[in-house]
């Protein structure tokens, strides 16, 4: 009869088996060296107060208070507002009479000067126009009547001027072209001061100066009298040359 062997492999089973309780017997013991300075240390906490527990619920620190109605409420009671900056008020342009006049459209660039007033052989209060006229030293001069406004002042600023021609004459009137302006063209005012004033066209009409009338007169003074708004009136004769039958005016605003 043949005799029966203990297995090879049972030793090596019985090894691997101690081999694992004496790991798992040091690890155990271990485990407290290991974390207890860790907890002592508190180096995984994100604030050095110490935390109480357990911790509330959220419920219990929500506020109950209702939430604004709009979202200027925070920017009204907020003691954080910052006080808004004053908005500094605009330099007002300097006023003053006006020493020239440009108007780019018919290419006139010329000095502005006060209009005197006279009184003639009738007692009759006239405008000196005859002291725009060109000189040999000078082209023409437009006047600013002294019965008007100056820029910036909200009303009418009057300014007369000759347009007689180079058919007649050794030099051109300043207003020989005024009757050619039209909407929209542009003006623009310097005054004494130091301003600048910019004004467009709104009208251009020719008003009969003939009869002389009181109704004809009173047709001129809405141009030439004072207005509720700023403006510029630019004035010359008009009608058959010579004779001069009517009045040309340009408004601009």
């Amino acid at each position: 009869m043949r005799r029966t062997q203990p297995h090879r492999w049972l030793p090596n089973i019985l090894l691997t088996a101690g081999g694992l309780l004496l790991l798992w017997a040091a690890l155990v013991s271990l485990k407290p060296l290991l974390s207890s300075p860790q907890l002592a240390e508190g180096n995984y906490l994100l604030f050095p107060q110490q935390v109480s527990l357990p911790l509330p619920r959220i419920a219990s620190i929500r506020s109950t208070a209702p939430p604004p109605g709009d979202v200027f409420y925070s920017l009204v009671n907020s003691p954080y507002t910052p006080t808004p900056t004053p908005t500094p008020t605009p330099t007002p342009i300097p006023s003053g009479p006006v020493i020239r006049l440009v108007i780019p459209s018919i290419n006139v660039d010329r000095a502005v000067v006060p209009l005197r007033q006279y009184r003639d052989a009738s007692g009759n209060i006239q405008y000196d126009t005859d002291s725009l006229f060109a000189t040999s030293s000078r082209l023409d001069l437009v006047g600013q009547t002294l019965t008007s406004q100056n820029p910036g002042e909200g009303s009418n600023i009057v300014l007369v001027g000759h347009n007689y021609n180079m058919g007649w004459y050794a030099w051109e009137g300043v207003f020989v072209n005024l009757k050619k302006l039209k909407p929209g063209d542009k003006i623009v005012l310097y005054t004494k001061n130091g301003g600048k004033f910019k004004y467009t066209v709104k009208k251009v009409v020719q008003v009969p100066y003939i009869s002389r009338t009181a109704e004809e007169l009173n047709a001129h003074l809405r141009y030439l009298g004072p207005s509720s708004d700023e403006r510029v009136t630019l004035v010359t004769c008009g009608g058959a040359f010579g004779s001069w039958t009517a009045r040309v005016y340009v408004v601009a605003k």
